[in-house]
């Protein structure tokens, strides 16, 4: 088990060959439904919310279904850059309802990653419940800590058309809702032909989410281990940035040199874990509305440093840890230009520069 090895100075270092890395979101959510009296059907690593009868998996998925899969797709390439990102499925997921989905997502040029459980920081699962009184149908889509949500009615000839706005969770990325009259989508409503940002369609943090690198790291990670952690790689912002295991040097001190440390916060994960937990949302929450003033800018240094049971290795969970305090700091209304996120990472600890599993969060105010 790898144990909290201690506080550190905010410190880093110089480098070498680059480890691409990319990271999105950070904690698999599936949406809540608000339906009563219905059947479920979810794709999602097995998570079915509580209360619910579970329909089994189907052999088909309906033209009607089709038409409801591809208008919350439509969302999802907004939300989501398509050539820079690269979602995740279950390797085993033979659901043809998943399989229309991502053969569309991958159609408009999203990468995808198959692996071996519910994980990766674009991990791609759905909900959709059926209330048979009504005709009446709730398709969820979650795109790692992204939630995506419509109800829709069924008419006849298999078409279909929507009875709420698109519901989205855990973005604020502008979104036009386009919808238009075809055989299998019906408009009755334009005034619902909106998007309805809000805080949370699901579940809090209940599992694990690993932020997953690039397919070509992925396979080199047992051959590089030999050889020592990278030296580089790539924050949440897509900014190459240090491995602090390396030295002292950040790659933001030229920033930092004009600004002097106010405060620290270490925030704790749990081993092999990305989940951030009510208790440390708090200290950020904290952290933020306590000491954080309108110049001020909040430098993190993600951390897994020692032993870890991941394929993913030590530089996935660190950087994806520094990504996951960003989003909450972000939440709290942070601009994303105040938030400078860098990581340490090694298959060994590095004494009390910083801790094993953890982010330091360190609060620098101008001088001026």
């Amino acid at each position: 088990m790898i144990q909290l090895s201690g506080n550190s100075a905010f410190t880093p270092a110089p480098c070498g060959k680059r480890a691409l890395v990319r990271l999105s979101a950070s904690c698999l959510v599936i949406a809540s439904l608000s339906l009563t009296g219905c059947a479920v059907s979810s794709s999602n690593g097995g998570h079915v919310p509580a209360g619910t009868a579970t329909a089994s998996r189907p052999s088909t998925i309906t033209i009607s279904e089709k038409a409801m899969f591809d208008d919350l797709s439509g969302i999802v390439v907004q939300v989501f850059e398509p050539l820079s990102t690269t979602l995740q499925i279950n390797r085993d997921n033979d659901d043809p309802r998943m399989t229309h989905l991502v053969d569309g997502l991958a159609s408009k040029g999203f990468g995808i990653q198959r692996v071996s459980a519910d994980q990766g920081a674009n991990y791609l699962s759905y909900a959709l419940k059926t209330d048979e009184a009504s005709d009446q149908v709730q398709l969820n889509i979650a795109v790692g800590a992204v939630e995506l949500s419509r109800d829709y009615r069924k008419l006849r000839g298999n078409s279909i058309t929507p009875v709420s706005m698109v519901r989205v969770a855990g973005s604020r990325s502008p979104v036009v809702v386009n919808d238009a009259d075809s055989r299998r989508f019906k408009v009755e409503d334009p005034a619902l032909s909106e998007v309805q940002y809000v805080a949370s369609l699901g579940l809090e943090d209940t599992s694990p989410i690993i932020a997953l690198i690039t397919p070509e790291i992925v396979s080199n990670v047992s051959r590089s281990a030999a050889d020592g952690p990278s030296l580089q790689a790539l924050n949440s912002s897509q900014v190459e940035v240090n491995n602090l295991f390396y030295g002292n040097e950040s790659t933001f001190a030229s920033i930092l040199d004009d600004y002097q440390r106010i405060d620290k916060q270490i925030i704790v994960f749990g081993n092999d874990s990305m989940v951030l937990g009510d208790t440390n949302k708090q200290l950020i929450e904290q952290f933020v509305d306590a000491k954080m003033k309108d110049n001020d800018v909040i430098s993190l240094v993600g951390c897994s440093n020692g032993p870890t049971a991941l394929d993913i290795g030590n530089e996935g969970l660190a950087l994806g840890r520094a990504q996951r305090v960003t989003q909450a700091l972000l939440a709290r209304g942070v601009a994303r230009d105040k938030v400078l996120d860098e990581g340490c990472w090694a298959p060994t600890n590095v004494g009390d520069r910083f801790p094993s599993r953890g982010v330091v969060m360190e609060l620098w105010r101008s001088n001026s």
